[in-house]
C-alpha cells in the first residue's frame, strides 16, 4: 500500500475532519514535528471540565476524600493507545465528581498522527524526547500550573520522568501498573512461566504440570503459547486458564485457543483506527524502549508477538534514560498501584519502585490485574481523587474494599466472552456425542447405557 494511499484510508476512517466537528471536548496545540524544525503538526488533547453530578453518586468508605484542588492529567498505557475515544466515559466520569481532567493523545496514534497537511508523521519524530514535550506543550496550553498525574504502563513510565525533570508541574502521581525500565518484560515473561511452565507457584503448579504433558503430546505448541495463555490470564485469571487447559485435555478448547490466538495476531498486525495504532510507534516501542528485546524463543514465551513486531524497526541497543536512577529523585506524593495477579509488570516491579521513590506507598489491589485503568476503573478513579486531594496515602488501610469494586465494562464483556467461549465448547452437544462415540468405539466400559448422556469415567481421563 502506498503512502499516498494509506493518508486515504486513514482520512476515511470516518473522515477525521467529521470526527472534530462533532467533539467539544478537543483542543489543539501545534507542536513541532521535529524539535528545531520549523515544521508543525496538530497534537490533540481532550479536557473535561468539572460539571455538577445528574444524579446522587453511590460513595463506598474509600470515595471521601474532600474536594480536589488541582487538575488532573491522564497518561493511559501505550504507545500506540489512543486517550480520546477510548476513555471518553472515563473523563465524564470524572467529570461529574468534580475534577478538571486532561488526556493528551500519544504522538503518532489516533487524532495526533497527522501533519497540518494530512500526511503521516515521520516515523522518526515519534521519539520519546518529543512526547516528554508534547506533555508540557498540553500544560502549557491549557494553562495548567500542577496536575495530579495518573499513568499507566508506558504511561506511568511517561509520568516517572516529567515529575522527576519538571517537579513543579507534578502536584502528586498515581502510577498504575508501571513501566520502569526494558527489564521489565523480562520480568513478566519470568512470573508467566512461574505460573504456567515451570509450576514454581504452588497455586497453579496442576496447571503447569498439564500444560508441559500437552506439549509433549503436541496438543499445545509451548513455543508460541505464552501470549494465549497470557490474554487468558489477563482477562479470565487463573480460573479461565484452568478451565481452557482442562478442556484441551479433553480433546476440546481447540476453537477457543485458536480464537485467542487470531485476535492477538490482528491486533499487532492490524490497527485500530482511533483506538490502537502501531504503525508510527513502532520505532518508540521497540527502538527506544526495548519492546520485545526479551523474547527469548523458549516456552511459554509472551514476548514473541512484540518480537515480531520489531522486526520491521532498528534493533533496541540500550535505553536513554535510566528512568530508575530518575524515579530516586522525585519528590511529588506518590501511589504505586498494581494488580496482586499482573503478570505484565508483575507487583515486585511496584513493590521496587515504591522502595526506590521516597515516601511512596504501595496499594495492591488483590485479585487484580494489570492496567487498573483499563480493568478495574472505579479503582483508578478513586486513586486519583484521593491523590488530586492530597489523600492518596490513606488509601491502603481500603484495599479489601477497593477489591469488591465491579470490572470495568468493556473487561467484564471481554471476561464473559472468554467464559462463554469456554462454556460452548464443554456443553456442545455435539461435541458430547461425538466424544461418546468415541469413547463408545475405544472402550464400551466408559459408556453408561444412555449413550447420549454418557461421558468417559474420571479415571479414563488423561
Amino acid at each position: 500500500m502506498s503512502p499516498r494511499s494509506h493518508r486515504v484510508d486513514l482520512l476515511e476512517r470516518p473522515t477525521q475532519d467529521d470526527l472534530l466537528q462533532v467533539r467539544n471536548d478537543l483542543m489543539t496545540v501545534y507542536r513541532e514535528i521535529r524539535t528545531g524544525r520549523p515544521e508543525l503538526f496538530p497534537l490533540r488533547y481532550a479536557r473535561a471540565t468539572p460539571r455538577p453530578p445528574h444524579r446522587r453518586w453511590r460513595r463506598s468508605a474509600a470515595e471521601e476524600p474532600g474536594g480536589a484542588e488541582v487538575p488532573v492529567l491522564i497518561l493511559p498505557d501505550g504507545p500506540g493507545r489512543a486517550s480520546v475515544l477510548p476513555y471518553d466515559v472515563l473523563r465524564r466520569s470524572l467529570a461529574g465528581r468534580g475534577l478538571d481532567v486532561l488526556m493528551m493523545e500519544h504522538r503518532g496514534v489516533g487524532f495526533s498522527r497527522l501533519d497540518a497537511r494530512g500526511e503521516d508523521l515521520p516515523a522518526e519524530a515519534v521519539t520519546l524526547e518529543e512526547v516528554l514535550g508534547d506533555v508540557l506543550a498540553v500544560l502549557d496550553h491549557a494553562r495548567v500550573e500542577r496536575v495530579a498525574v495518573l499513568g499507566t504502563g508506558y504511561g506511568a513510565y511517561l509520568a516517572q520522568i516529567l515529575a522527576a525533570r519538571h517537579p513543579d508541574r507534578v502536584h502528586s502521581l498515581v502510577l498504575d501498573s508501571p513501566l520502569t525500565s526494558a527489564d521489565d518484560e523480562r520480568i513478566g515473561q519470568r512470573a508467566l512461566r512461574e505460573h504456567y511452565w515451570t509450576g514454581a507457584v504452588p497455586a497453579t503448579s496442576s496447571i503447569a504440570a498439564a500444560l508441559r504433558r500437552l506439549a509433549d503430546e503436541d496438543i499445545v505448541d509451548a513455543q508460541r503459547a505464552g501470549p494465549v495463555l497470557l490474554a487468558v490470564h489477563e482477562h479470565g485469571g487463573t480460573a479461565a486458564v484452568r478451565d481452557l487447559v482442562d478442556l484441551l485435555a479433553l480433546g476440546r478448547g481447540s476453537l477457543t485457543w485458536s480464537s485467542v490466538r487470531q485476535v492477538l495476531n490482528q491486533g499487532w498486525l492490524q490497527s485500530t483506527p482511533f483506538v490502537m495504532e502501531h504503525d508510527l510507534i513502532a520505532r518508540l516501542a521497540h527502538t527506544e524502549l526495548g519492546q520485545g528485546s526479551g523474547a527469548d524463543g523458549g516456552p511459554m514465551d509472551p514476548l514473541l508477538l512484540a518480537a515480531d513486531e520489531a522486526r520491521a524497526v532498528p534493533p533496541f541497543a540500550w535505553e536513554a534514560l535510566d528512568v530508575h536512577a530518575l524515579s530516586r529523585t522525585i519528590t511529588a506524593p506518590t501511589l504505586v498501584l498494581v494488580g496482586s495477579e499482573d503478570l505484565i509488570t508483575p507487583p515486585c516491579i511496584s513493590r521496587a519502585l515504591a522502595e526506590r521513590i521516597d515516601g511512596a506507598v504501595l496499594l495492591e489491589i488483590p485479585r487484580a490485574r494489570h492496567s487498573l485503568l483499563d480493568t478495574r476503573s472505579q479503582v483508578a478513579q478513586i486513586a486519583l481523587r484521593w491523590s488530586a486531594a492530597g489523600a492518596a496515602s490513606l488509601l491502603p488501610q481500603h484495599a479489601a474494599a477497593l477489591a469488591t469494586l465491579p470490572a470495568a465494562p468493556v473487561d467484564l464483556a471481554l471476561s464473559k466472552g472468554l467464559q462463554l467461549a469456554l462454556a460452548a465448547e464443554r456443553l456442545s452437544p455435539w461435541r458430547l456425542r461425538r466424544e461418546s462415540a468415541r469413547a463408545l468405539r475405544e472402550d464400551p466400559r466408559t459408556v453408561t447405557p444412555d449413550a447420549n448422556r454418557s461421558v468417559p469415567r474420571p479415571a479414563d481421563l488423561p
